[in-house]
């Protein structure tokens, strides 16, 4: 399955991608803000857009 597939929405800020699709479970809509780097493993789940934006633009990298 493609990544435009599952997400309804995709975002770009710095490094960093915003991504908003239905839970699974409750059909709600979630956002998640996940950083680009291979070597950095960063993401984690809003339930607000606002939210992980604001995650997303505060996201650091010590990677680069």
């Amino acid at each position: 399955m493609g990544l435009y597939q599952i997400w309804n929405e995709l975002h770009r800020v710095g490094i960093t991608h915003i991504g908003g699709g239905p839970d699974r479970r409750t059909g709600e809509m979630k956002y998640v803000a996940a950083c680009e780097s291979e070597d950095w493993g960063w993401s984690s789940a809003y339930d607000t857009f606002e939210a992980a934006s604001v995650a997303a633009r505060g996201h650091v990298c010590p990677v680069r």
